[in-house]
């Protein structure tokens, strides 16, 4: 019902039937057991709920959407198929081809599902229950099993907060937690620090162009300053040795 199924007016959920719904043929002969299910009602609201696709799917072979109605599961074929196969929304299925596509449609279980009596009963015998393996189901040679839950209790809030639990972990740490910052990869052509990790000799190179700057600066080349040094160095061996004479 949460579905959007008109099932108030059945007798029962799982509704099963008898297995002579199984021989009819004729598609007055499916509406008139659905009316007297009192299931027609879901066949009511899927043909008012057919509408014109929207965008360039009605192009594509599909130009009309609408509800699905229930889902008749059958065991045998001896007309079944053919009876309800015009009616609208209705579909049909083997118990031996079960789908989940049909089952559950878009994901969300609680379709509407008809079941005919020998349908119903062979769901043991293939997917056996909690106790007790299928018979004719098998999964990679091994025999089937259905999937149990490991936990008895799935009350995982209930179990945390239970004192057992509580009185054997450990107490809340109080520390500040510390916070991994992302590492700033910093340019060395742009930051002085990363250039001179990456090379040591760089502080002299920059030295060397502070003072290359400096003295051009002053008007003085660098050429003339080697020669005005070497002459005064000349000058003043010269001198020294007059002294010494």
């Amino acid at each position: 019902m949460a579905r959007g199924h008109k099932i108030e007016q059945i007798t029962e959920v799982p509704l099963i039937v008898a297995d002579d719904v199984q021989t009819i043929t004729k598609t007055k002969q499916a509406i008139a057991v659905l009316k007297k299910l009192k299931a027609y009602t879901e066949v009511e609201k899927v043909k008012s709920s057919k509408t014109v696709r929207a965008g360039q799917g009605k192009n594509r072979n599909r130009r009309y959407r609408q509800r699905l109605g229930p889902l008749v599961v059958y065991k045998q074929d001896k007309g079944i198929v053919r009876a309800f196969r015009n009616v609208p929304g209705v579909q049909t299925m083997n118990i031996s081809r079960l789908n989940l596509l049909q089952l559950a449609p878009g994901g969300q279980v609680g379709r509407f599902v008809i079941w005919t009596q020998s349908a119903f009963e062979e769901l043991g015998k293939r997917f056996g229950n909690a106790g007790v393996s299928s018979v004719l189901k098998r999964r990679n040679g091994a025999t089937y099993h259905l999937p149990r839950t490991v936990m008895t209790n799935t009350d995982l809030a209930r179990i945390i907060d239970s004192d057992e639990v509580q009185r054997v972990v450990r107490a809340p740490s109080i520390k500040p937690r510390k916070t991994k910052r992302a590492l700033y990869k910093k340019n060395p052509f742009k930051n002085f620090q990363a250039m001179v990790a990456l090379n040591p000799h760089f502080v002299s190179l920059k030295r060397r162009e502070l003072l290359t700057a400096v003295l051009k600066s002053k008007g003085v080349a660098i050429k003339d300053e080697q020669k005005r040094s070497k002459r005064c160095a000349r000058r003043s061996a010269a001198i020294a040795k007059l002294q010494s004479q």
